[in-house]
């Protein structure tokens, strides 16, 4: 029976946490397998090569030998091993969900924060402090997006939670209110 990948992704990113937590090496292991997911964005071809047929065991093995340079023991070993077992196209998904772990266990939390107009630096501190109450996070990292068509207001996304106090939204709530009145 074959695993599915979300299945796979959650085993191989706790088993990372738990040996990158053992030497505190948790941060360094999360930026190194981010700027390798970055590596993958930007050669949307490179797994599909590697899990593929049209290179040769020795060129995948040359590929891989690239992707380790310089990378920690246990990133390294992650490539080789999801390499040897297979699974390289699971390895975005590994990473994500390693860092979907790594953020719950530092109490990290990402918001897609929607604005009529560019934040400016007193808005996002106050953004970022009351997201953080919210939510009960240590730490709150912003993804800023401007949509004038919002009029005013906020539309924040926070996880599976949409938080909309939007002007065009609550014009729209009006406007429903004294049409069904």
């Amino acid at each position: 029976m074959s695993l599915d990948q979300k299945t796979v992704a959650g085993r191989y990113a706790k088993a990372l946490i738990e040996l990158a937590q053992a030497d505190d090496q948790l941060k360094q292991t999360s930026q190194e397998l981010s700027s390798l997911r970055d590596v993958f964005k930007d050669n949307p071809g490179l797994l599909s090569a590697l899990n593929g047929t049209s290179l040769s065991v020795g060129q995948k093995k040359g590929l891989i030998s690239d992707l380790k340079q310089g990378a920690s023991k246990y990133v390294a070993n992650l490539i080789q091993m999801v390499f040897d077992y297979g699974r390289i196209n699971d390895m975005v998904a590994i990473i994500d969900e390693f860092e979907k772990q790594y953020d719950a266990l530092i109490k990290r939390i990402h918001a897609v924060v929607v604005t009529a107009v560019q934040l400016d630096e007193k808005r996002r501190k106050e953004m970022s402090e009351a997201l953080a109450k919210r939510f009960d996070a240590k730490e709150v990292v912003l993804d800023e997006k401007v949509d004038p068509s919002i009029i005013g207001g906020a539309i924040v996304h926070v996880g599976g939670q949409t938080l909309d106090g939007s002007v065009n939204t609550k014009l729209q709530e009006m406007r429903r209110l004294l049409v069904n009145n």
